[in-house]
């Protein structure tokens, strides 16, 4: 009798040790979102994957909540990011396979060279890539696809003042490219809508009009400048990080948040002051009709004026949003749409 009674207190012992280790193991595999958080910082802090944390905690989308509790992968659940930090190309050197994490801007910045190059080499028309999907990353490789490099890099019109539509283009790109506002492009074609195909001849010189402009109110159609900033300088240069990650308070090309996003960009045309996004908002004048270069404001956590970008023209505008990192959007989007405050313009 007494060595059965000696066997189960030793027995709830040995369990009791075994539960406390094995809170101790969960609470150190967990941790609780802070303000600035996202999947992908804390999948490079915890050396972890954004797949495996939304694996893991079961999420069906990148949008994470502070004071929400998250589980950190194992190891062995994360496994898959050694891959991705030591990848290997195939042997042939000239394409890459997709692993879990990547985006197009950390391929193209471990081939060196530009998301832009990257794009135009495989064909791409967003910025949306898939695991195992194999992607060109040879730039000797582009001789192959010259309909998607060579127009990009070398856009020309002909003698007649016009120019073939090619695949990926849009109304805001060529309208950049030869230095007209998309209203004006639209209006010398006779366009009614922001559709155009593959193939189709668009005049691009002003002198090609059969018809004279009636409108163009100089006050809401800044084409070329924007205050002291030109316009086409200035989407130019916000295109070039599509795909930089997202970074808290992050000013730099290794990582930006929406405000710091528009200050690097701005500076590098005129001195200005790193404001935060309720800073641009109160010292940028309102206007009822964004143009491109314009800035537009929205509310998604508190009151006021908490996310920005820069408009592009078409419903479009391009942020560096926490769960994207640089990307182009639309206003016309549910949850932008809905939360839309407007737009101003920043000159200084």
């Amino acid at each position: 009798m007494k060595k059965r009674q000696l066997a189960l207190s030793l027995g709830a012992i040995v369990g009791g040790t075994f539960l406390y280790q094995a809170s101790a193991e969960a609470s150190a595999s967990t941790v609780q979102v802070k303000a600035g958080d996202t999947l992908w910082s804390l999948s490079t802090k915890y050396h972890t994957t954004v797949e495996a944390l939304k694996s893991v905690n079961k999420l069906s989308s990148n949008t994470i909540h502070i004071g929400q509790t998250l589980s950190i992968p194992s190891a062995s659940t994360s496994q898959p990011s050694n891959k991705e930090e030591q990848p290997s190309a195939p042997a042939t050197g000239s394409t890459y396979k997709v692993q879990s994490g990547d985006t197009l801007w950390k391929v193209a910045t471990r081939f060196n060279m530009s998301v832009e190059k990257l794009k135009r080499l495989n064909a791409l028309s967003s910025n949306i890539i898939y695991i195992n999907q194999t992607l060109k990353v040879n730039g000797s490789n582009s001789a192959s696809t010259p309909t998607t490099s060579k127009p990009a890099e070398t856009p020309s019109k002909d003698a007649n003042g016009t120019y073939k539509v090619q695949r990926g283009d849009s109304l805001s790109k060529i309208a950049s490219t030869f230095h007209m506002s998309v209203s004006e492009l639209k209006q010398i074609n006779g366009l009614t809508s922001n559709t155009i195909y593959v193939n189709q001849q668009l005049k691009v010189s002003k002198s090609s009009q059969t018809t004279t402009p009636t409108t163009k109110p100089s006050t809401s159609t800044p084409s070329t400048s924007n205050g002291t900033l030109n316009v086409s300088q200035m989407i130019s240069d916000a295109k070039r990080y599509i795909g930089v990650p997202y970074k808290w308070g992050g000013t730099t090309p290794s990582g930006f948040d929406c405000s710091g996003f528009i200050y690097y960009v701005t500076k590098q045309q005129i001195s200005t002051t790193r404001y935060t996004t309720a800073g641009y908002w109160s010292v940028s004048t309102p206007v009822s009709n964004p143009q491109p270069g314009d800035l537009v404001f929205f509310n998604t956590y508190s009151s006021g004026p908490t996310h920005m970008g820069i408009y592009l023209g078409n419903r479009q505008f391009i942020h560096a949003g926490s769960s994207t990192g640089v990307t182009i959007a639309s206003l016309d989007n549910s949850y932008w749409s809905k939360r839309y405050l407007g737009a101003k313009r920043f000159s200084k």
